[in-house]
């Protein structure tokens, strides 16, 4: 049968005996699997995004097909438990990936062949930014990450005595020059969200998804499955992606009417973003659509994530405290918060200490005598 258009990649449709519809999931590299939900709602995301997120690299049959002892080996029994690689979903699919990319290069190499040296070439190249897509790859924050996640594999390769000892422990750390340290994605201006306003108007998708993510201050993989359903009481009630963490963040004015001036046909979905076609956005199809949008109105510094940097700010200005912060970022420490608030506390603090200290001064000297020594006529 001819799969129709409305249903997601590699979702088709058949009919049994009886005449019953049934859904099924088949995807190569991936568990075949027979869908439980209806197509459009929200169960039905999650199952096939979990669907989606599980390659059969983490079975015992893949485990099978593996020449023993090598790379393609160690990464695939690794991979087996997800659990392994972080708390969430979104945590452990960009270890995955991560570890994917280290054994599609590396598959064939036997575990116990490698050593330090091997490493530090291995993870030297990660540091080479290259163009892929629309996206710049690599780094050192890429060559880091790298680092970390072999450190736990081989660690993993020594307790299933695939080899003695860990050789990324013995490689080089990867050593950030004072210029060359990342700040990370760009934090929106009031003078950018303004810019970005004047170029869409409201009722468009473009604006809907800026007035989103920022007035409710959170990542997108969040941000694109919030839909109708989660406003309760005048709050956005969802679950975190990263964490878990259950947040009901009030639904501003300014985004209420972003919501409200959307067109009609718009209203129909569980999901407030959608594509063309009406669908929800994947994470990084999101990601590349919105950098489109910035790009269009002539920001092309500016990304998704900064939204969420320019919601902290603003709160880190008007001298919110850090519990304040918590509350609408879904953090759980301090330290993850001052990553956002470090230039603002800087800048509040320099204003204060020399505020407070010309004040001091003036004091000090008498103000007849301060008036002299500083030329003012008054």
């Amino acid at each position: 049968m001819a799969k129709p258009r409305y249903l997601p990649t590699y979702v088709s449709s058949f009919k049994d005996r009886h005449g019953a519809e049934h859904l099924r999931f088949r995807r190569k590299g991936y568990a075949t699997a027979y869908m439980k939900s209806k197509v459009g709602t929200e169960e039905f995301r999650v199952e096939y995004r979990a669907l989606m997120d599980t390659p059969e690299s983490t079975t015992d049959a893949a485990i099978a097909r593996c020449a023993p002892g090598t790379v393609n080996d160690l990464v695939t029994r690794y991979l087996a438990t997800p659990s392994r690689l972080g708390p969430t979903k979104p945590t452990q699919a960009k270890i995955r990936a991560i570890l994917c990319r280290f054994r599609e290069a590396h598959g064939s190499k036997p575990v116990a062949r490698l050593n330090f040296e091997h490493i530090d070439i291995i993870v030297s190249s990660r540091m080479e930014k290259v163009q892929v897509g629309k996206r710049m790859e690599g780094g050192i924050e890429a060559a880091r990450k790298l680092r970390k996640e072999l450190v736990r594999l081989f660690d993993f390769a020594v307790k299933i005595r695939m080899r003695p000892d860990n050789p990324v422990k013995q490689s080089d750390r990867v050593k950030v020059a004072a210029g060359e340290r990342s700040k990370g994605f760009h934090t929106w201006t009031e003078e950018e969200i303004a810019q970005y306003r004047a170029f869409y108007a409201l009722g468009t998708k473009a604006r809907l998804a800026m007035e989103l993510m920022l007035w409710t201050g959170q990542r997108r993989i969040d941000a694109i499955r919030m839909g109708r359903q989660h406003i309760q009481k005048g709050r956005v009630e969802f679950s975190q992606s990263k964490g878990g963490k259950d947040l009901g963040i009030p639904v501003a004015p300014q985004l209420l009417e972003a919501i409200v001036a959307m067109p009609l046909e718009a209203k129909g979905h569980l999901c407030f973003l959608t594509t063309t076609h009406g669908r929800p956005f994947s994470n990084p199809g999101f990601g590349n659509w919105f950098r489109d949008q910035c790009d269009a109105a002539g920001l092309p510094q500016c990304t998704a994530h900064g939204l969420r940097k320019a919601m902290m700010r603003r709160m880190a200005e008007l001298h919110f405290g850090n519990q304040s912060l918590k509350s609408i970022s879904g953090h759980s420490g301090d330290a993850e918060v001052a990553t956002y608030t470090r230039a603002v506390d800087q800048r509040r603090m320099a204003d204060d200490a020399i505020k407070a200290i010309a004040a001091w001064e003036k004091h000090s000297l008498g103000t007849s005598q301060w008036l002299t020594e500083t030329g003012s006529n008054g």
